[in-house]
């Protein structure tokens, strides 16, 4: 369903409702009015046929108003702001750090298979001085 025809049903259904309600009671005041004149009609019966006919088109006629204008309303904002297509959506900040710790959680996991895999090391980690570690043993004073 085009936007615009989603957003006309919308407000307008609802204009149309609210002034459908407010004709009602303006068609019950009305017709109160009328019935205080008795003075000017001496006929009940017109009486009576004018205030069904104000209760009927009185509601319907705000709500078609009331739609129409809505209708027009938005078909000028529809026109003046144009059909623009949707907006892309930027790209999320959080893929390029989501991408760079899992490449660096790949590359801690590949050094600590590697230690793990080396002959001899068993799980063991190196202790400082024995060499491995890139330090060099000094040798101990014999004692004199």
């Amino acid at each position: 369903m085009h936007p615009v025809l989603r957003r006309v049903l919308l407000h307008g259904g609802l204009t149309a409702l609210i002034l459908a309600v407010m004709g009602a009671l303006l068609a019950e005041l009305a017709t109160l009015w009328l019935s205080g004149h008795a003075t000017r009609s001496a006929d009940p019966v017109a009486e009576q046929q004018v205030g069904a006919a104000l209760r009927t088109r009185l509601p319907l006629m705000l709500a078609a108003w009331g739609f129409a204008f809505v209708l027009v309303g938005e078909l000028i904002i529809w026109r003046i702001r144009g059909s623009r297509p949707a907006a892309p959506e930027p790209p999320n900040p959080q893929d390029d750090a989501e991408k760079l710790l899992n490449e660096l959680l790949a590359q801690a996991e590949s050094r600590m298979a590697a230690e793990a895999g080396e002959p001899g090391s068993e799980g063991k980690r190196p202790e400082p001085g024995d060499g491995k570690s890139g330090e060099e043993r000094s040798p101990t004073p014999s004692p004199p």
